[in-house]
């Protein structure tokens, strides 16, 4: 949003008069993109410097789209400016982050909290989390900057110099893209910006399906780097610090709650969609394109029909193992007596385990993702189940989840 200040004669000149003058005087212009694409970024620089890489820049940015300079260099302006652009949380929401109650200036993502034109409903879609700027050849710089609540036009001028990234991409008129800052050697500490082109909002989805597909945009040479240097952030995937191979096959089993004999909830397996391939996760960074994405269904509940409490297990193992086949590794070994009891546990919500071969015993993890669906008011159902697009990223030793949310009915109260 800019403000235009109107041009107001003032011949009386009161400190009252002044200030009456200037507030009638002053209208707000809405900014309209005539010929948009459609982007979110995310900083997937997870690290935290210590001793080891304290000569890394800070993972804290301000973004500059098609930059405007001062007379010394000094980016002051552009077409948009995403500033206090933090690590990304572990789980991007389906809606928009500044609809929330946080009143931290740091933001996860862009657009996040900033109130920018964002991207309307495509096929269904609804697109909030994308802010709209102009389609074409664009300039995007980002200026690494303090952690710190102080905007970046104000800090002193020697923090606003730090170039941290400076690449020029070209954007076709409403197409969406997922953009992410990304460590590309993990050796070299070279950084790079990372553009995929989404296709989800064009493909055939099925209402009563909900879908997920992988990626692994870890950094050349994590999986080959020594342990202690694969230092994960607090609070998230810590197990996936032992890196994956480049090349992992996914197999995912659903679990839904049930009463035993006892009277006793237990998590049981859905037998027919045990053990399900759900495809292949390779690592690339480099030429980056959407994975095919498994479908699977809802699972509603025989009772209302409109509410769903299963949850996913994912697995992700090197090509030579099948877990259909390979008994060793049927049952998560840190949930006591399998999966037959209960599994859910301190908001965690999943289990991932996986292998790579060279690693023994597996190595399981808990994941502090939702579940693959969302559950909300929606007529006269509170909650009601909905299939969801999701995507997996796994990023130097953690994992993110992505939700793209389908326009439902509003709630009726």
């Amino acid at each position: 949003m800019k403000h235009k200040i109107l041009n107001c004669p003032i011949f009386a000149v009161i400190a009252l008069s002044f200030v009456f003058c200037v507030a009638s005087c002053t209208k707000t212009e809405y900014r309209t993109v005539e010929d948009p694409a459609y982007i979110r970024v995310f900083n997937n620089l997870t690290y935290t410097l210590t001793l080891d890489n304290k000569e890394e820049a800070q993972p804290f940015f301000c973004m500059f789209i098609d930059p405007e300079f001062d007379a010394s260099g000094k980016p002051i302006g552009g077409t948009a400016i995403g500033d206090f652009l933090d690590k990304r949380n572990i789980y991007a929401a389906p809606n928009a982050a500044h609809a929330g109650l946080s009143t931290s200036k740091y933001n996860p993502e862009y657009p996040g909290k900033e109130l920018v034109p964002t991207a309307p409903i495509l096929n269904g879609f609804d697109l909030t989390n994308w802010a709209q700027v102009p389609a074409g050849k664009r300039r995007f710089l980002f200026m690494a900057r303090p952690i710190s609540s102080v905007p970046f036009s104000q800090l002193p001028d020697e923090q606003q110099r730090k170039v941290f990234l400076d690449t020029i991409i070209d954007l076709s008129s409403r197409e969406v893209y997922t953009l992410h800052i990304l460590q590309k050697d993990f050796k070299t500490k070279e950084n790079g910006l990372y553009v995929r082109q989404e296709t989800f909002h064009k493909q055939a989805f099925s209402d009563t399906l909900t879908y997920v597909n992988f990626y692994n945009l870890s950094a050349k040479g994590f999986l080959q780097a020594d342990l202690g240097q694969k230092l994960p952030v607090p609070g998230t995937t810590r197990s996936l610090r032992y890196g994956l191979l480049d090349t992992m096959n996914i197999f995912i089993t659903h679990i839904q709650p049930s009463v035993n004999a006892a009277g006793a909830t237990v998590q049981q397996r859905i037998p027919n969609f045990s053990y399900q391939y759900a495809g292949q996760m390779q690592r690339n960074i480099d030429a980056p394109k959407v994975t095919p994405y498994y479908g699977f269904p809802i699972f509603l509940q025989n009772k209302n029909k409109v509410y769903s409490d299963t949850w996913q297990y994912i697995q992700f193992f090197a090509p030579a193992i099948d877990p259909r086949t390979a008994v060793s590794y049927l049952e998560p070994p840190s949930v006591p007596g399998g999966l037959t009891e209960p599994a859910v546990k301190d908001g965690t919500f999943g289990y991932i385990l996986m292998d790579h071969t060279q690693y023994a015993p597996s190595y399981y993890l808990n994941t502090f993702f939702p579940g693959l669906t969302v559950n909300v008011h929606s007529g006269t159902a509170n909650p009601r189940t909905f299939g969801v697009v999701n995507s997996i990223e796994v990023v130097n030793g953690n994992a993110f989840l992505t939700t793209v949310q389908r326009k439902y009915p509003q709630p009726i109260y």
